[in-house]
Protein backbone atom coordinates (compact mmCIF):
# COMPACT_ATOMS: atom_id res chain seq x y z
CA UNK A 1 0.00 0.00 0.00
CA UNK A 2 1.34 3.27 -0.95
CA UNK A 3 -0.20 6.86 0.24
CA UNK A 4 -0.03 10.05 -0.70
CA UNK A 5 -1.33 13.67 0.09
CA UNK A 6 -1.23 17.61 -1.02
CA UNK A 7 -1.59 16.29 -4.58
CA UNK A 8 -3.61 17.55 -7.36
CA UNK A 9 -5.97 14.36 -6.66
CA UNK A 10 -5.64 14.44 -3.30
CA UNK A 11 -6.02 18.21 -1.84
CA UNK A 12 -6.51 19.15 1.37
CA UNK A 13 -9.63 21.94 1.42
CA UNK A 14 -8.99 25.02 1.92
CA UNK A 15 -5.41 25.32 1.08
CA UNK A 16 -5.96 28.92 3.20
CA UNK A 17 -7.03 27.53 6.73
CA UNK A 18 -9.04 30.79 7.94
CA UNK A 19 -10.36 30.80 12.04
CA UNK A 20 -14.12 28.39 12.15
CA UNK A 21 -13.12 26.37 8.64
CA UNK A 22 -13.59 23.01 8.60
CA UNK A 23 -10.64 21.30 7.20
CA UNK A 24 -11.14 18.07 4.23
CA UNK A 25 -8.21 16.15 4.17
CA UNK A 26 -8.03 14.10 1.10
CA UNK A 27 -5.40 11.26 1.05
CA UNK A 28 -5.16 8.38 -2.02
CA UNK A 29 -4.27 5.13 -1.65
CA UNK A 30 -2.59 2.76 -4.29
CA UNK A 31 -3.38 -0.20 -5.21
CA UNK A 32 -7.39 -0.47 -4.56
CA UNK A 33 -7.29 -3.32 -1.95
CA UNK A 34 -9.59 -4.55 0.84
CA UNK A 35 -8.60 -4.45 4.56
CA UNK A 36 -7.08 -0.76 4.41
CA UNK A 37 -7.27 2.06 7.15
CA UNK A 38 -6.19 5.47 7.26
CA UNK A 39 -5.86 7.51 10.52
CA UNK A 40 -4.75 10.84 10.76
CA UNK A 41 -3.47 12.00 13.74
CA UNK A 42 -3.48 15.76 14.96
CA UNK A 43 -1.36 18.06 17.37
CA UNK A 44 -2.53 21.35 17.71
CA UNK A 45 -0.41 23.86 19.21
CA UNK A 46 -2.28 27.45 20.21
CA UNK A 47 -0.70 30.66 20.78
CA UNK A 48 -0.19 30.15 23.98
CA UNK A 49 2.25 26.81 23.39
CA UNK A 50 -0.38 24.47 24.70
CA UNK A 51 -0.88 21.58 22.75
CA UNK A 52 -4.00 19.55 21.54
CA UNK A 53 -3.47 15.82 20.03
CA UNK A 54 -6.54 13.73 18.38
CA UNK A 55 -6.75 11.11 15.88
CA UNK A 56 -9.55 10.93 13.25
CA UNK A 57 -10.86 7.66 11.25
CA UNK A 58 -10.54 8.56 7.42
CA UNK A 59 -13.95 7.55 5.49
CA UNK A 60 -13.17 5.74 2.05
CA UNK A 61 -15.10 8.11 -0.23
CA UNK A 62 -14.30 6.28 -3.95
CA UNK A 63 -12.25 3.95 -6.30
CA UNK A 64 -10.55 4.87 -9.21
CA UNK A 65 -10.49 1.70 -11.22
CA UNK A 66 -8.68 3.39 -13.95
CA UNK A 67 -5.56 3.72 -11.95
CA UNK A 68 -6.42 1.67 -9.26
CA UNK A 69 -6.17 3.86 -6.42
CA UNK A 70 -8.58 4.50 -3.45
CA UNK A 71 -9.71 7.97 -1.76
CA UNK A 72 -10.58 8.75 1.31
CA UNK A 73 -11.25 11.63 3.42
CA UNK A 74 -10.90 13.00 7.01
CA UNK A 75 -12.72 15.88 8.03
CA UNK A 76 -10.85 18.23 10.66
CA UNK A 77 -11.56 21.70 12.63
CA UNK A 78 -12.66 24.16 13.20
CA UNK A 79 -9.75 25.96 14.29
CA UNK A 80 -9.33 28.97 16.02
CA UNK A 81 -6.68 32.19 14.57
CA UNK A 82 -3.06 31.64 15.18
CA UNK A 83 -2.90 28.05 15.32
CA UNK A 84 -0.63 25.74 13.88
CA UNK A 85 -1.84 22.15 13.17
CA UNK A 86 1.17 18.97 12.50
CA UNK A 87 -0.48 15.99 11.27
CA UNK A 88 0.25 12.94 10.30
CA UNK A 89 -1.64 10.46 7.92
CA UNK A 90 -1.82 6.87 8.62
CA UNK A 91 -2.18 3.90 5.99
CA UNK A 92 -2.66 0.64 7.08
CA UNK A 93 -2.48 -2.20 4.91
CA UNK A 94 -4.13 -5.30 5.00
CA UNK A 95 -0.70 -7.03 5.57
CA UNK A 96 -0.68 -4.80 8.63
CA UNK A 97 2.59 -2.64 7.35
CA UNK A 98 2.13 1.35 8.28
CA UNK A 99 2.73 3.58 5.50
CA UNK A 100 3.11 7.61 6.79
CA UNK A 101 2.61 10.98 5.44
CA UNK A 102 3.26 14.25 7.46
CA UNK A 103 2.11 17.83 6.75
CA UNK A 104 1.06 20.89 8.28
CA UNK A 105 -1.13 24.03 8.29
CA UNK A 106 -1.00 27.62 10.20
CA UNK A 107 -4.46 29.15 10.90
CA UNK A 108 -4.60 32.60 9.32
CA UNK A 109 -7.18 36.17 10.15
CA UNK A 110 -9.34 36.36 7.43
CA UNK A 111 -8.17 39.34 5.32
CA UNK A 112 -10.23 42.61 5.84
CA UNK A 113 -11.97 43.92 2.95
CA UNK A 114 -10.94 47.38 1.64
CA UNK A 115 -14.36 48.72 0.95
CA UNK A 116 -14.66 52.32 0.69
CA UNK A 117 -17.18 54.32 2.09
CA UNK A 118 -19.02 56.74 -0.19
Amino acid sequence: MVIWHNTEDAQRTPAEVFPNDKVVIWVGSYPIQLGQEITVELKVLNKSSEEKKYTVQAEWRYNDYGRNNSYWTAIVGPFKAGEKVDYKIIGVGPDGMHHTQIDSFSVIDRPKSNKNKS
